[in-house]
């Protein structure tokens, strides 16, 4: 059992966390018709933080893969806060 456990484990990489958290709840924030109190600005907020965070990590790494992915990470959080500020002031 635990062996299982720790061959999946293993199969993680922490590089694409924020593809499968950051990403989709940001999406979902944005496509989503709701009342945009303190706790859903905080969590867009937050978002924007995470992938902002990530990316410049992410960038500054010397594997081509990572910054890729770092300037992946650093577009979609420019996208979110502009989409944001967008739909905040329309």
């Amino acid at each position: 059992m635990f062996k299982k456990i720790r061959n999946a484990w293993s199969l993680f990489n922490p590089l694409y966390l924020p593809l499968i958290t950051a990403l989709p709840v940001g999406g979902w924030l944005l496509v989503t018709d709701i009342d945009w109190n303190a706790t859903y600005l905080a969590l867009y907020i937050l978002i924007i933080m995470f992938l902002t965070f990530s990316g410049a990590v992410e960038i500054s790494s010397e594997e081509m893969k990572h910054q890729i992915l770092g300037y992946v990470y650093m577009t979609a959080s420019l996208v979110l806060a502009g989409a944001g500020l967008f739909l905040w002031l329309a």
